[in-house]
């Protein structure tokens, strides 16, 4: 089923039990099925562990596993970390020095200093067998999740958090622009991109939008993220330079469209936000 709410769910713990078991299980089958290609099992994997995580996220003020839950799926996510880092520094690498005249000698050995395999003595076979193992275990933990809260007050805080949050990181990045700043305000401004779609069935043609901007907006910051870390990775590098320049100059130019987009996007309070979706969550019950 799709990442929403749904009519037939008959409380928030019932819609997050089934939400967050759809993400967990299909990871599990992937793993097993072993038919996708590695660089793209991986990237679905860790797509599962976000979606999950910001489901919880969305009702953490009335889910007292939180932290538990929480914990477990960022130890899942980091057992397939390396796997996904070093191949998004290589597309990265590959795209910006595309672009700058490098003797393909230098350019191979600059290229080998700067992309870090994972660790020599990790099996990916092993690493993604675990994961699923890992991940399991949560899919038949969430059987038993309970969410204090009914209605859209279960959802409201969290939804009011996570807006506050990206404003927040939006201010940090526009003020020191980093590789970690920038990935800080992705992180979450997909939080919120998480949250609108999960309750994107109570008016599907507005919610269309924002989550369109929502995504248009994250997908901005996540190449702008990539290439700072390139840039970071290439500091101090002399025969780097030329291509360092080309991506910090990529980087600055994806900052502004980010700008332009995320001030006017995160410029409501979130206090009026979460209230024009109740009044939307309100007319969707009723009808």
């Amino acid at each position: 089923m799709a990442y929403s709410i749904a009519p037939k769910d008959k409380s928030a713990s019932k819609a997050v039990r089934r939400i967050a078991r759809e993400r967990l299980e299909d990871s599990v089958a992937l793993v097993a099925a072993d038919r996708m290609p590695r660089v793209a099992l991986v990237h679905e994997l860790r797509k599962n562990v976000k979606k999950t995580r910001a489901l919880l996220r969305l009702v953490r003020p009335g889910f007292e596993a939180y932290a538990r839950e929480n914990a477990a799926l960022r130890e899942a996510g980091r057992m397939i970390a390396d796997l996904r880092e070093a191949d998004v520094l290589a597309q990265c690498f590959d795209t910006v020095a595309a672009r700058v005249y490098t003797p393909p000698e230098v350019l191979a050995t600059l290229r080998d200093r700067v992309i870090r395999p994972p660790a020599a003595d990790a099996d990916p076979d092993e690493v993604l067998k675990a994961h699923a193992e890992k991940v399991a275990e949560i899919a038949g933990r969430a059987r038993k999740w309970k969410v204090a809260e009914a209605g859209f007050d279960a959802f409201e805080t969290g939804l009011e958090r996570s807006w506050t949050a990206a404003q927040k990181a939006m201010r940090a990045a526009l003020a020191e622009p980093s590789g970690e700043t920038l990935h800080l305000w992705r992180k979450r401004v997909k939080d919120h991109w998480y949250h609108a779609r999960i309750l994107q069935p109570v008016w599907p043609e507005m919610m269309t939008h924002h989550m369109d901007a929502a995504e248009t907006l994250g997908e901005t910051l996540g190449d702008a993220r990539d290439l700072a870390f390139l840039a970071e990775a290439l500091a101090g590098l002399p025969e780097a330079a030329e291509i360092r320049a080309a991506a910090q100059a990529e980087e600055a130019r994806l900052l502004a469209d980010a700008k332009v987009l995320g001030r006017p996007f995160l410029s409501e309070s979130a206090g009026g936000l979460s209230r024009r979706w109740r009044g939307w969550w309100e007319l969707w019950r009723e009808a």
